[in-house]
């Protein structure tokens, strides 16, 4: 059985979200039940969406494990120059 959701936002917003949903190819109530179907199905929000102050404390917990991880086992360059030639494949 479907049941409505009415939701109230601002225009700008809207229209927004409205853009990135058409781009993927889908309408904003599509757009909407995918979003709310991926947290029933999950029982997360998308981690994408958070910011550092907002952001979960299981999420804030493995950012610190993944660089205390990076801290104590990642390169250490001594430079700049030399960080970036590594990146981009020059010796």
């Amino acid at each position: 059985m479907n049941t409505t959701l009415q939701v109230r936002i601002d225009e700008k917003t809207k229209r927004r979200a409205q853009k990135v949903f058409k781009a993927s190819g889908i309408d904003l109530s599509s757009g909407v039940r995918l979003l709310l179907t991926h947290i029933g199905r999950t029982g997360e929000v998308p981690q994408s969406i958070f910011t550092y102050d907002n952001a979960p404390t299981s999420l804030m917990k493995q950012l610190m494990r993944e660089a205390d991880h990076a801290l104590k086992h990642g390169k250490v360059y001594t430079d700049v120059r030399a960080m970036h030639r590594e990146i981009i494949g020059k010796k």
